[in-house]
């Protein structure tokens, strides 16, 4: 499928690293299809987010200072498609048994992100 007929993803970045946000978005601009639509410091901000705009695709931080990207998905009764982003590897089967799409780590490897937008795009597009 061409980028100009794909459906358009809509991002919200949540990190509480200001440089670990700016690099993903950084590697999200490279793909036509995406709009980050928000960024998020915590899952407070990120819960805020979600309950104002529409988002397709949440690329999650797990370890955050006030609650873990685990906590957040408990607290949300309708929820979008999920993509762990850590630096810890050892978070990558529960990340992917909480139902999540996919699971990178950091530093995020441009490939991997590609693989995981086109997961996104087959469910989007369903």
């Amino acid at each position: 499928m061409k980028d100009d007929q794909q459906k358009e993803i809509k991002v919200l970045i949540v990190d509480d690293e200001r440089l670990a946000r700016a690099n993903l978005k950084g590697l999200l601009e490279e793909h036509q299809y995406v709009r980050v639509v928000g960024e998020a410091r915590n899952i407070t901000e990120a819960e805020k987010i979600l309950g104002e705009l529409p988002v397709d695709l949440v690329f999650l931080d797990i370890q955050m200072p006030g609650g873990s990207g685990f906590d957040l998905l408990e607290r949300l009764e309708c929820r979008p498609n999920i993509v762990f982003v850590t630096a810890y590897d050892h978070y990558a089967t529960r990340a992917l048994g909480s139902q999540a799409l996919d699971c990178l780590l950091k530093p995020v490897d441009p490939d991997r992100l590609g693989e995981s937008l086109q997961k996104a795009l087959l469910l989007i597009e369903k």
